[in-house]
């Protein structure tokens, strides 16, 4: 049962379609739809309103007065909502009530201007009741004040616009994965490699990888879930043009609260991007023998596949790096290998020495 203040400022009550409510409020003594109606509106931001679609009489419940900024329990029709719409919101109330009387239901947002001239966000939810002939005779409604949550999904939108602009500026794709691991790529992929989206579920996605790459990433993905640590990897796509480029590729696990993860959100980023053309224009900074390359595998008990993964630089180049220096070497590759070994704390001096930075140990 719904209540609804009439032009007496008194409560009038209407059966709701299924008449459960109205059933509740019989069967609970000392109870009436009036009892519910309160604790719904109770909070100042909704209130309830009726119309006869035959004489276009309108009731309205006095929630819905608060949530419109109208003080005194006046006449109220749909007329009165209508010439309170924000003028740049008119356009999508124009066809409010013309809908209404057909017998659809109408779901609007927009702004109004209260009566003490501040300007919120509503949303308009109505119902039509149909008589025994099946012929719309009364529509229901709910005004709700939507401000907060309007404010809310606009921050969320700009918060996500800023995050896109960021993203699009360094990865090729942006991608997330389910809790529990299985990659939910967009259409981005599809784009860069030519997989259709159907063929990317059930672990398919890791055929696009070189046959090459393939072990060593399942095997970096699989821990990363079980640990949830950082995802971070060089491997190696086939793009939608048949050839094979080498990417960067890292994901993070979103925790709940509880340390339960949620998703993981990732990105894959061209390794010519990620890398750049070194840390400064200084070349020397790059610079790196082959005995420094050797020493540095040894102390991090790396062998050439190790190297090669974590720096993306292809085996053979750097055991042709290992053998021959400079003289044949990209300067990227030079600075790709020098800053994977820089990232496990690995310091590389002028004078031919390695050193490994001690990391602090975690007390438990």
């Amino acid at each position: 049962m719904n209540s609804f203040l009439g032009a007496s400022g008194q409560a009038e009550f209407y059966p709701s379609p299924d008449g459960d409510f109205s059933a509740m409020s019989r069967k609970i003594p000392g109870v009436s739809s009036a009892h519910f109606l309160k604790l719904v509106e109770e909070r100042g931001t909704a209130g309830f309103w009726s119309c006869d679609l035959l004489t276009g009489q309108c009731s309205c419940s006095p929630g819905l007065l608060r949530v419109m900024g109208i003080d005194s329990p006046k006449h109220f029709s749909l007329v009165n909502l209508i010439n309170q719409v924000h003028p740049e919101d008119r356009n999508l109330c124009e066809d409010i009530w013309p809908l209404i009387r057909s017998g659809v239901p109408v779901n609007r947002d927009f702004r109004i201007i209260r009566g003490d001239r501040t300007v919120r966000w509503v949303g308009l939810r109505s119902e039509v009741v149909l008589d025994a002939d099946q012929r719309p005779a009364r529509a229901v409604g709910l005004l709700n004040d939507i401000s907060q949550l309007h404010e809310n999904r606009q921050a969320l939108d700009e918060s996500l616009g800023r995050y896109r602009a960021l993203v699009s500026t360094i990865a090729a794709m942006e991608w997330r994965a389910t809790a529990s691991g299985e990659p939910v790529f967009s259409h981005g992929w599809t784009a860069l490699t030519g997989q259709p989206e159907s063929e990317v579920v059930n672990g398919n996605w890791v055929n696009a990888l070189h046959p090459d790459d393939r072990g060593s990433v399942i095997a970096a993905w699989r821990h990363a879930v079980a640990t949830l640590a950082p995802y971070v990897t060089n491997h190696r796509i086939m793009k939608a043009d048949g050839e094979y480029e080498w990417f960067h590729a890292r994901a993070v696990p979103i925790i709940h609260k509880g340390s339960r993860p949620h998703e993981w959100l990732g990105m894959i980023i061209r390794h010519s991007d990620f890398i750049g053309t070194g840390k400064s224009e200084n070349a020397g900074e790059a610079t790196l023998t082959p005995m420094q390359i050797r020493a540095g595998r040894a102390m991090l008990q790396w062998t050439l596949e190790d190297l090669s993964r974590e720096s993306g630089v292809s085996v053979s180049s750097i055991r042709r790096i290992e053998a021959e220096g400079e003289r044949t070497t990209r300067p990227a590759s030079l600075v790709a290998i020098r800053n994977a070994f820089e990232r496990e704390g690995l310091i590389f001096s002028e004078d031919n020495a390695v050193s490994l930075r001690r990391r602090p140990v975690l007390q438990p």
